[in-house]
């Protein structure tokens, strides 16, 4: 697991929430940013994909460092 990797993709997110989505064999962390004046509306603005295996983990970390994850259901194609 690329720790670096993760901490640096989610360090600013909105509100320290980090949304996560499943998709077969992956996930998907997301960034979020804040946009527009006074800064209301969330946008999604980058995801990176890690191996579903780690998702244990990386909620695990999450947690520990004070992000709240946010899983969604798994993505229906």
């Amino acid at each position: 697991m690329d720790w670096q990797t993760l901490f640096a993709l989610v360090s600013n997110n909105c509100d320290k929430e980090v949304p996560i989505e499943i998709d077969h064999d992956l996930c998907y962390v997301y960034r979020t940013q804040k946009k527009g004046f006074p800064f209301k509306s969330v946008t999604t603005c980058q995801k990176t994909a890690f191996a579903k295996a780690e998702l244990h983990e990386i909620v695990e970390f999450l947690n520990n460092h004070g992000y709240r994850p946010n899983i969604k259901e798994e993505i229906k194609a």
